[in-house]
């Protein structure tokens, strides 16, 4: 199985309780505290991905003061929901070890709920807004010219 060149930023989660990793989307997500954290992300053989780095999962209302203590955090440019950092910035390895430690501290502006702690009836909600939305852009276009 693959291994990613920056797995060594785990080590600051090894031997807490709820931590592991799981590989998604071609990149290896850590889970703590049961919020998924980070994503390392590497390029794929197939070129859907380009990026060399690490998305720190987080919302959107801690992007100020996370950036504000880690500048070189930036807004990812495909994925602007999350922060990340380039593994070639000069400031990667210090940036991500005090990241890590921050989580590991289980500082809570980082992480996301996975969407599998997502209750049931908010999923079968959002489902069944989703369908409606589809539905009326169709109908959006009948009658009209």
């Amino acid at each position: 199985m693959k291994t990613f060149d920056n797995e060594w930023i785990f080590e600051a989660f090894a031997g807490r309780r709820g931590f592991f990793t799981k590989r998604m989307f071609g990149g290896l997500v850590a889970y703590l505290h049961e919020r998924q954290m980070l994503v390392l992300v590497e390029p794929t053989r197939t070129g859907r991905w380009k990026w060399h780095g690490v998305l720190v999962c987080t919302d959107y209302d801690h992007h100020a003061s996370i950036r504000a203590e880690f500048p070189a955090l930036r807004p990812h440019p495909v994925l602007r929901k999350w922060l990340y950092i380039d593994s070639r910035d000069a400031d990667f390895e210090s940036t991500i070890e005090e990241v890590a430690r921050c989580i590991a501290r289980n500082d809570r502006r980082f992480g996301i709920e996975p969407r599998s702690a997502i209750p049931a009836e908010r999923k079968r909600r959002v489902k069944s807004q989703s369908r409606r939305s589809r539905k009326s852009k169709r109908g959006q276009g009948a009658g009209t010219g």
